[in-house]
């Protein structure tokens, strides 16, 4: 007679959650640097896999292939970031004219607290050396970093195209080895899982990059109707910025007022933050439903906590990253009944 099954009681399950989702986040961290290009490498090699496999069918060899559909990739991303580069040129030219205007703009500002509120601008002088006394450590740890950090970028940059390519080459060992991680009887499952996978993957890629674009024409051509300087610039970064769900709106509209405040009018600033935010409310209730579409069907609550998330694991490119990797948790979360609970709290409701 078989011995009933014990199942462990609540606490002990709750409390191996905990130090497993714990164990998770430190490793991430540790693993930055090696991880976070693996999984870029990860995203561009869905996108690039069609472009592959045509090659493959004009008789090209699976190398051959990989390595033109990455070179693609390559000249694509090199030319938008001299696009970037070009437009940045004029705006770094006349940097210290704009730093003139702030430094007037600040002034006059000091200059109404004072009137206002009574706040004698000595005051305002004090409590500002204080506040950059405090800041000055934290100010030059962060130069450090930005100084040591661009071999990492460069780094990054290198190594996310490398991936890709050898992503591409050894898909078909990487499918084999996932199957062998299972059992013969879940080999169906697991299939799906993939082939639903990339699907999810490839829909988003694609559907934020045609959004990215549409984002970044009605940004132009509303700071170009309403006259704002490097109108251009800003609206290529605001699309960009866009990538990041929320968070990206905010900066977004910061660096623009910022720039227009010291450029134009506040006029200008305050309709072109109006005008910002009202292609942000169309781009989220109508563009990103229709282009993106319903493949990657993320509540807006989890998407929140999986970009803050992401931030503090791999920083900026755990924002980016979010998004995708949420969404291949949620099909494999579908998939298995244990966890299918994890994957409607993740979902929007019916």
């Amino acid at each position: 007679m078989r011995s009933p099954v014990v199942k462990p009681p609540f606490y002990m399950k709750l409390s191996n959650i905990l130090l497993s989702l714990v164990l998770i986040v430190v490793i991430l961290r540790t693993t930055k640097d090696i991880l976070a290009p693996v999984a870029f490498g990860f995203l561009f090699a869905i996108l690039l896999l069609p472009l592959a496999q045509g090659l493959e069918k004009l008789r090209m060899g699976r190398a051959a292939a990989s390595g033109v559909a990455v070179l693609i990739f390559v000249f694509f991303m090199a030319g938008m970031l001299y696009f970037i580069s070009w437009q940045t040129t004029s705006f770094m030219t006349d940097l210290p004219v704009l730093e003139k205007r702030l430094m007037l703009l600040a002034n006059n500002l000091t200059i109404w607290i004072d009137d206002k509120f009574q706040v004698d601008s000595d005051q305002q002088l004090a409590w500002l050396n204080e506040t950059a006394a405090k800041s000055i450590s934290s100010l030059s740890q962060f130069a450090v970093n930005a100084v040591t950090s661009v071999s990492s970028i460069l780094i990054f940059l290198v190594f996310i195209p490398l991936y890709t390519f050898f992503l591409l080459f050894y898909r078909r060992l990487l499918v084999q080895f996932v199957l062998r991680l299972f059992r013969r009887e879940h080999a169906g499952e697991v299939h799906e899982v993939i082939a639903h996978s990339r699907i999810v993957v490839k829909s988003y890629v694609v559907g934020l990059f045609i959004e990215m674009i549409v984002v970044a024409a009605l940004y132009i051509l509303a700071l170009v109707c309403l006259g704002v300087k490097y109108a251009v610039l800003l609206g290529t970064l605001g699309a960009i910025f866009n990538i990041i769900p929320y968070l990206g709106m905010v900066l977004t509209i910061g660096i623009t007022v910022l720039v227009t405040l010291t450029t134009g009018t506040p006029g200008q600033a305050f309709w072109a933050a109006a005008i910002m935010f009202g292609i942000h409310l169309l781009d989220a209730n109508v563009l990103l439903p229709r282009i993106v579409g319903s493949k990657v069907s993320i509540n807006a609550m989890v998407t929140l906590i999986g970009v803050f998330v992401g931030s503090m694991i791999w920083g900026i490119a755990g924002m980016f990253i979010s998004i995708p990797a949420m969404a291949l948790l949620k099909v494999v979360f579908d998939k298995i009944p244990n966890m299918r609970p994890w994957g409607m709290i993740m979902g929007n409701e019916d």
